[in-house]
């Protein structure tokens, strides 16, 4: 006498197949919907272009003034200090912390120099990974970045370095 057909492991084995499938694009759909549409795709390429050109100038004039700063983090503060390039007169300076895949995470600090000529601010609360820290002045008229990974637990030099636009 032959088994029910529930009770053989060929048409259980057989089910299981499409039965996978049904569960892995579950999982896949869960995950792409999760996380939508990608903020890092440029609509307008030849403005961008245009842009990234703008900044290339801004560079060369932080390289033209020999800008360097270095960059002390303690806990969730850090400063900034100029080691070469200081301006007669401190101005603010507008400091941009982008992370490198996740924008929502994207912050901008305003910053103004102490006696010392050291600037200061703070970070969000564990703060951690790849970022790309750029520094322009008030007037926008040079602009310094640097790749770090944070938190950074020694001194880092901050320079103008034209492969970070």
């Amino acid at each position: 006498m032959q088994k029910p057909w529930y009770k053989q492991f060929w048409p259980w084995f057989l089910m299981l197949i499409p039965f996978s499938v049904v569960i892995a694009m579950t999982i896949t759909l869960t995950i792409a919907s999760g996380y939508g549409d990608n903020p890092m795709v440029v609509d307008d390429y030849y403005k961008k272009g245009r842009g990234i050109n703008a900044q290339v100038e801004k560079v060369q004039a932080a390289q033209a003034l020999n800008i360097e700063f270095t960059f002390k983090q303690t806990d969730d503060a850090f400063s900034l200090a100029y080691t070469s390039g200081k301006p007669s007169q401190f101005s603010a300076l507008k400091v941009n912390f982008y992370h490198t895949t996740l924008a929502e995470k994207d912050f901008t600090v305003t910053l103004t120099a102490d006696a010392q000529g050291v600037y200061r601010g703070r970070l969000p609360a564990n703060e951690e990974g790849k970022w790309t820290i750029t520094i322009t002045p008030f007037d926008g008229s040079w602009r310094v970045t640097q790749q770090v990974h944070l938190p950074a637990y020694r001194e880092l030099a901050i320079k103008p370095l034209t492969y970070g636009v």
